[in-house]
């Protein structure tokens, strides 16, 4: 049996989707497929890193973790959708307006969300020893607080943002965006399947309108040793700070 899951801020949506994208796999590659959804990042990581999944479509800081870690290929990206990070808050309009300490909340420390919301603020010349970081689990729940007024940042995924409703969006200032086009998520697959990667791509590439339609992409595409090499580059010296930082 070959175990499938979901990066969690995509297991929360589009729910049955991901379920059809399991039996179209099965019935593609002609193997039982299992689709084993999780609730957050740490639970969803150790699942992987345990043996217990063997196709994830994962965040890029997780599947750049996981081709190092375990050997993990990525195969296939979705095509024209890359991974930007909004800043936002309730309580202020600009960076100008904000006052030490800054408390911000994010979703987890090991994501690439949180590691490019870093650089906007770096870029826009933010102390970071003047911020206080907290973490709620899921970009959901970033909003939520922030819409509660208990933190006056927030750094969430666009993609969450962008189809929130319009009475969420109209309680929200943006206070900065990113705008790079090159990070992505990515479906991933365990050594053990290195038999089957070519049918699974393939399975993966050819996704009918239907299946693409419930699980919200307009298809998938190859991904080339250039961009594995870049995100890698960028995720590697991201996890280099962060274990600097714990020793």
């Amino acid at each position: 049996m070959i175990r499938f899951s979901v990066d969690p801020n995509y297991a929360g949506k589009n729910l049955p989707g991901w379920f059809m994208v399991a039996s179209y796999l099965q019935k593609s590659i002609g193997q039982r497929v299992k689709f084993i959804p999780y609730k957050d990042f740490d639970e969803a990581r150790n699942a992987v890193l345990s043996g217990e999944i063997d196709i994830v479509y994962a965040n890029p800081f997780d599947w750049v973790f996981f081709m190092n870690e375990i050997g993990f290929l990525p195969i296939a990206k979705p095509r024209n959708h890359f991974d930007e990070v909004i800043i936002c808050s309730k309580k202020y309009k600009s960076y100008l307006e904000l006052t030490k300490p800054i408390n911000i909340i994010s979703a987890h420390k090991k994501t690439f969300v949180h590691m490019v919301g870093l650089f906007l603020l770096e870029k826009a010349e933010i102390d970071l020893d003047s911020c206080k970081f907290n973490f709620s689990g899921s970009y959901q729940s970033v909003i939520k607080n922030v819409l509660q007024s208990e933190y006056d940042i927030g750094f969430v995924l666009s993609e969450v943002y962008e189809k929130s409703s319009v009475i969420i969006k109209n309680q929200l200032n943006i206070l900065d965006v990113s705008n790079d086009g090159f990070v992505f998520h990515a479906f991933c697959i365990s050594p053990r399947l290195i038999e089957l990667q070519k049918s699974i791509t393939e399975s993966i590439l050819n996704f009918n309108s239907k299946l693409l339609d419930d699980i919200g992409f307009e298809g998938f595409e190859t991904i080339s040793e250039d961009e594995i090499f870049t995100i890698s580059s960028l995720a590697n010296e991201y996890i280099g700070s962060l274990n600097r930082e714990a020793s």
